[in-house]
């Protein structure tokens, strides 16, 4: 009988850990994503042949596009299979705080909500880890918050009926990233550290419901 006890408990424990760690490293990485640009423009000056608005921005697209190794990392801190009832919960966890999040940004920015929802809402609706893997995978980093920033400025221009090329496209792109950057920087704008911080975490999370193992 005790056996059976300490054999309910670990389970329990391993299926609270398989949970509790990739919602620990999603937000580890959002901060990463919130802190080192800024920290580490000296050292990439140093290093690259680039300005120092060049260093944030592409420091900040490299640790955006690290993240997509989240679900290796975690499996390798589990050193295990997930199981089933593991994904369930933590896609649970992910829709509740996607709700909460989607509230909380509505209030203070409705359009970002807005758009954040158009986006998220369909991932966390469908991802499990028993689609294709990678058809959902194109069509989740296809609707990831950064392709969405980067839809919205070709949408934007063409609202402005200035319509640009991919290239000018791109290089908006990423001033709108130094734009937000340095907006949080000197004048506390939140929308960086509400996307670096929650948005990305949270899609994070059902990314890594997809590559559930």
């Amino acid at each position: 009988m005790e056996d059976g006890l300490a054999e309910g408990e670990q389970a329990s424990s391993t299926g609270v850990l398989s949970v509790l760690t990739p919602v620990v490293i999603s937000h580890l990485t959002g901060g990463a994503l919130y802190m080192l640009p800024v920290l580490s423009q000296e050292t990439a000056v140093e290093h690259f042949p680039v300005s120092e608005t060049e260093a944030v921005v592409l420091t900040a697209i490299a640790i955006y596009t690290a993240g997509l190794a989240l679900p290796h990392n975690t499996h390798r801190v589990l050193s295990g299979e997930g199981t089933e009832q593991g994904w369930r919960v933590l896609k649970l966890v992910a829709v509740l705080y996607m709700a909460v999040l989607l509230g909380c940004t509505a209030l203070i920015n409705f359009s970002l909500g807005f758009i954040l929802a158009l986006t998220l809402v369909p991932i966390a609706a469908f991802v499990t880890p028993h689609v294709p893997r990678v058809l959902y995978a194109f069509l989740m980093v296809a609707l990831s918050p950064g392709f969405t920033l980067l839809y919205c400025v070709f949408v934007y221009q063409e609202l402005q009926e200035t319509p640009v090329s991919l290239l000018d496209g791109w290089n908006i792109f990423l001033s709108v990233i130094s734009q937000g950057i340095l907006d949080h920087s000197l004048y506390g704008s939140l929308v960086y550290p509400l996307l670096s911080l929650f948005v990305y975490p949270c899609w994070l999370l059902l990314w890594n419901i997809l590559f559930w193992k």
